[in-house]
């Protein structure tokens, strides 16, 4: 089998109260399709339908104060408790502490060395990549733990080719404001379709999305609806070309931000893990809070987990 795991930056379940709750604003016939009619909210729990399952996921993880990205992150993507070891949460961006972290338990790392296939989706330009080894870049514990783990970050050829993705799926900004204006412009829809073109060639694929961070922080109705309606569209292309009888799509974050948009910091609110295809529910009835979900990722790819 296959894992796609589609990581959004800054996506907690909201109340439900259209004045503070964008996803109850925006149009979304993809996620609704997916949970019979409904968005995600606190107040539905976990929701079972016949075509997915959605667990809400405790991201405070014991730790007093507001859940931050590098410790959310780490979390995820060790299976470790990162805030509890720091003894508080912590971001944008990972310390020492968390980089070591990830470089030896990152999932990346640990699926690669049991010689899965294993792509990181996202596209980087030249530019970034050579700060990178000059060592002046910062990144985000995602693509530390894919570099970690040796997996190869994709640049703008990939991106030209429909091998990679932009972080904020089309590729207007590419051209916008990085000035790559030979890259095509693509809708949400064929970005979806991109990357599940590239989960047919790999064990384990990738893709982190945080515009809905940025939008969250700026606490802007209008925008914040159109960026969640275009991760809706690209979701209904992602599902559209993934054969789900042998690939598991995983969508889950890191905290809450954009669920609320009467505040511009992050908050407390559990965050939803949305499972849809193969061994959604053997997954499902792992996931508690955040660090639960990479040990799940690597017994369900029969990789033996390090302790």
């Amino acid at each position: 089998m296959q894992v796609l795991l589609i990581f959004l930056d800054g996506v907690g379940l909201g109340i439900d109260d259209p004045a503070s709750n964008p996803f109850l604003n925006a149009q979304l016939p993809t996620l609704r399709y997916l949970l019979g009619g409904q968005v995600p909210l606190q107040g539905n729990g976990a929701v079972v339908t016949e075509r997915a399952t959605l667990v809400p996921t405790d991201a405070t993880l014991g730790v007093a104060g507001l859940p931050q990205s590098a410790t959310g992150q780490a979390a995820l993507f060790t299976g470790v408790n990162a805030p509890r070891l720091l003894g508080r949460h912590y971001g944008p961006y990972p310390d020492a502490t968390l980089r070591r972290l990830v470089a030896e338990r990152g999932v990346f790392g640990q699926l690669a060395a049991a010689g899965k296939r294993v792509a990181f989706a996202n596209a980087f330009p030249h530019r970034y990549l050579d700060r990178l080894k000059r060592g002046t870049a910062r990144c985000s514990v995602t693509s530390w733990a894919a570099q970690a783990g040796g997996v190869r970050l994709r640049d703008y050829d990939d991106l030209y080719t429909g091998r990679a993705l932009s972080a904020f799926i089309t590729n207007e900004a590419w051209r916008d404001v990085l000035s790559y204006t030979n890259v095509p412009m693509i809708s949400a829809n064929q970005a979806g379709l991109n990357l599940a073109r590239l989960v047919a060639d790999h064990d384990f694929t990738c893709f982190e999305h945080f515009h809905t961070d940025i939008v969250g922080h700026k606490a802007d109705p209008a925008r914040t609806i159109a960026v969640l309606e275009q991760l809706d569209a690209f979701l209904g292309g992602v599902l559209a070309g993934l054969d789900l009888a042998h690939v598991l799509l995983i969508v889950t974050s890191d905290h809450g931000n954009v669920e609320d948009w009467t505040t511009r910091k992050h908050t407390l609110n559990p965050v939803p893990t949305l499972l849809v295809g193969v061994g959604r529910q053997i997954v499902a009835e792992r996931i508690v809070d955040l660090t639960d979900l990479a040990p799940a990722l690597l017994d369900l790819l029969d990789v033996k987990r390090e302790t």
